[in-house]
């Protein structure tokens, strides 16, 4: 009870971009592993492709999450430091959208809508996290 009358400096904006991109991503993974199933039944997916792509989908989930994680924590506590880890996740998951976007085996319509959203939420999450964690910074030097 120390920290009474202290302001509070972690970012609601932030928050409620993680919120919904926690969701988002699981509807991301899900969709997009749907998809290679199809694109499996249905093109002449190349084999080697296919496994390429289906590690980089479960790959990008992982890194997907533990951003999110670190964006969170480090917003709900003001630590810079799990900012800082999230903002340098943001810049893999960037170019795997990027990837999944416009240089994948098959890109479908649908691809196109989810990766964009997906680009979406990390371009505005990294934004909002170096902003937040320069709010951070000022609010422990000064």
């Amino acid at each position: 009870m120390e920290d009474y009358g202290k302001q509070i400096l972690s970012s609601l904006p932030l928050q409620i971009l993680l919120f919904f991109n926690t969701w988002y991503s699981l509807l991301w993974f899900t969709v997009n592993f749907a998809l290679y199933i199809f694109k499996a039944y249905s093109y002449q997916f190349p084999y080697a492709a296919f496994e390429w792509e289906i590690v980089m989908l479960f790959l990008m989930a992982f890194i997907e999450n533990a951003r999110i994680f670190l964006a969170s924590r480090g917003n709900k506590t003001e630590q810079i430091p799990p900012l800082v880890w999230s903002i340098a996740l943001s810049i893999p998951m960037i170019v795997g959208y990027v990837y999944f976007l416009t240089m994948q085996t098959f890109v479908l319509r649908i691809d196109v809508i989810t990766n964009t959203i997906a680009l979406v939420f990390v371009s505005l999450e990294l934004l909002f996290s170096i902003f937040t964690s320069l709010s951070f910074y000022r609010g422990f030097t000064g």
